[in-house]
């Protein structure tokens, strides 16, 4: 699996934590589980999440990783995901690949 050198891609349909506004509520509630995660695009610039939108959101044609509503958690946080935060990050896709993202670029892959 490769990620884009400039370091600017789209994690698109990851199962997340997150906490949106009020507000953004609305456009989330189609994919909320059971357990409090929903299905979401997170942009990734820059070693940080940039933004996170609801699943099918980001550009089609943007380079990114379709996680296939796999999981995403902060490494050792486990709590909801935030625009802002660092890309840090352990995904469970599709086919039990597991990927470790340390501050937007990949470090470690491996099957489990």
């Amino acid at each position: 699996m490769r990620l884009p050198a400039n370091g600017k891609y789209w994690l698109k349909r990851a199962r997340i934590r997150f906490d949106p506004p009020a507000a953004d509520w609305p456009a989330f509630t189609q994919s909320a589980g059971d357990d409090g995660t929903v299905l979401a695009d997170l942009r990734i610039e820059d070693g940080r999440i940039r933004a996170i939108l609801p699943a099918g959101s980001a550009p089609c044609c943007s380079p990114g990783i379709d996680v296939d509503g796999g999981r995403a958690a902060g490494v050792g946080t486990g709590g909801p995901l935030t625009a802002g935060d660092p890309a840090d990050l352990e995904l469970s896709c599709s086919g039990g690949t597991r990927l470790r993202i340390k501050s937007g670029s990949l470090v470690d892959s491996g099957n489990s």
